[in-house]
């Protein structure tokens, strides 16, 4: 699906060199005319929640206002709420997860420090940027809002995993599907499932198609390790892993078999490499830009 936003029209940069060197900061933003984009120009995918969106940080503050508890960011150690700390059962995730998202406070978040000046340097560069989100499609409009109060004129769509792809099918995609559908030269998402997805893509009707590059950004600890379909069980619940197994050393295990798992994925195809904050996605990009890689 593609939207067409309202252009957004700011003095001219006064030094485009500082972003042409990877240097972003907040005054250049306040100075920037975005150009207008060549038919051409290389897309890029982002994901929304916790790449532009401070989610997760969000979620967390919600949670303990409402419930009375201690958590902190640094504890959301899986992707999977119910594997983390202070969640409780699945059934207990669910239910916290759908009053959360019942109390319209999503649009409450800040963005992730760094992503206004990055998009907006990706942006005068001359990069097509596209969102591509795992949020539903019922999110769609709040989160299209949310986009245009923050990013004014940045991006040209957002796409939220389940709509169909272009050629109508209806089946729910993959973002490596969609990053192919949308012809995306890179993808910056802060999940290691979804990067590794993309290294691992097969395309089930036999043709070749390879997804994009993953930067798998932030220093999260959630990107450290893996949550699979199937790890949302109450066998995997934390307080019960942690029963179990006689303390908490699962964390370095699982953290230590991802690692593995993508050191061996990146030894056949380089392919998802980490950035742990806006100001090195940039200077990836424009490295990778003046390399003829993007």
């Amino acid at each position: 699906m593609s939207v067409q936003v309202a252009s957004y029209h700011a003095p001219n940069f006064h030094s485009i060199t500082s972003l042409r060197d990877g240097q972003v900061t907040a005054q250049a933003v306040q100075s920037i005319n975005l150009p207008p984009l060549a038919p051409t120009a290389p897309v890029i995918a982002i994901d929304l929640d916790d790449v532009l969106s401070g989610t997760n940080d969000l979620v967390i503050r919600w949670h303990n206002e409402t419930y009375g508890t201690d958590m902190d960011l640094s504890e959301a150690y899986y992707y999977c709420y119910s594997k983390n700390p202070h969640w409780g059962s699945t059934a207990t995730t669910r239910t916290k997860v759908k009053r959360f998202y019942g109390s319209h406070k999503l649009g409450e978040a800040l963005p992730v420090p760094g992503a206004r000046e990055g998009v907006y340097a990706l942006r005068t560069l001359g990069f097509r940027l596209v969102i591509v989100t795992a949020r539903g499609t019922d999110a769609y409009a709040d989160g299209w809002v949310w986009v245009q109060r923050w990013f004014p004129g940045c991006f040209d769509s957002m796409t939220c995993v389940g709509q169909v792809l272009s050629n109508g099918s209806p089946k729910r995609v993959t973002k490596a599907e969609v990053c192919i559908d949308l012809g995306a030269k890179l993808l910056i998402d802060d999940s290691m499932d979804n990067a590794l997805a993309c290294a691992r893509y097969l395309a089930p009707d036999g043709v070749a198609k390879v997804p994009p590059p993953v930067l798998l950004f932030g220093t999260y600890e959630w990107n450290k390790r893996m949550s699979q379909p199937g790890d949302e069980s109450d066998d995997m619940v934390f307080d019960v892993r942690v029963e179990r197994e006689g303390g908490t050393q699962f964390l370095e295990e699982d953290a230590k078999k991802a690692a593995q798992l993508l050191e061996s994925v990146n030894a056949t195809r380089a392919c998802v490499l980490r950035a742990s904050d806006w100001n090195e996605v940039v200077r990836y990009i424009v490295a990778a830009q003046k390399e003829g890689k993007i």
